[in-house]
Formats: C-alpha cells, sequence, structure tokens
C-alpha cells in the first residue's frame, strides 16, 4: 500500500487555474469550522509542489481554486433574497466559461477531470 501510494505521489499531477482574484478564488478560510478549504487551496497554491505542475497537458486533474465558503459569505444574501443561489451559480458559471475559452482542458472531458474543494453542504 506504501508503495502505492508513493508511485501515486511520484505520478499524478494536478494543474491549479490561476484565474480569480482573492479573496474568491487562491484563498480560503483558514480559521473557522470550513477551514480544511482554506487550508486545501493554500496548499494546492503554495505547498504541493509534488502533486502540482505548470503544464496542464502533464496534469491528471485540474483544480478550480474557488472558495465555496468566501461565495457564500459575499454572494450570498439571505436576508435580501431568501434561497437565491443565482449569484453563486453565476460566479462558477462565469469561472468555468473563462477557463473553457482560455485553456482546451474542459472542453476535452466537459470538466469531467475537474475539481473544487467545498466542505459544507452547499
Amino acid at each position: 500500500m506504501r508503495r502505492s501510494y508513493k508511485e501515486m505521489e511520484r505520478r499524478f499531477k494536478v494543474y491549479v487555474y490561476g484565474e480569480g482574484e482573492p479573496p474568491m478564488a487562491h484563498d480560503g478560510p483558514c480559521k473557522n469550522i470550513y477551514s480544511i478549504e482554506g487550508r486545501f487551496i493554500q496548499e494546492m497554491e503554495n505547498g504541493a509542489e509534488r502533486l502540482r505542475t505548470s503544464d496542464g497537458e502533464r496534469a491528471h486533474v485540474y483544480f478550480m481554486p474557488f472558495s465555496v465558503t468566501w461565495m457564500v459569505k459575499y454572494l450570498y444574501k439571505p436576508k435580501l433574497h431568501p434561497y437565491d443561489l443565482t449569484p453563486l451559480r453565476q460566479y462558477v458559471a462565469d469561472y468555468v466559461k473563462l477557463i473553457s475559452l482560455r485553456y482546451p482542458f474542459w472542453n476535452r472531458t466537459n470538466g469531467a477531470d475537474h475539481f473544487f474543494v467545498a466542505c459544507h453542504d452547499w
């Protein structure tokens, strides 16, 4: 088991998109109940050299580094529009549109090899 994990660490590559601006992208909470989201984003941005690649052609998966926690904090307005998730959906749709127009990776699999992290029930 340990050998296969080491082999995965050696071979498996993640491409992290550079699009987006903090705080919504490339940042996340690190001191609340959803902190694993922020820690994961920070690790992929700054610490996962063994897994990360800057060559999208070598990647096995593609990370979209936006924070669902910050999206909820800054975009979701339940007092004004209860249960209206349109701003959150629009942010994700705009992000996907941007990367699908700039890069070939989304279009090869229709996003099946792309992911983001959300550590709550949204």
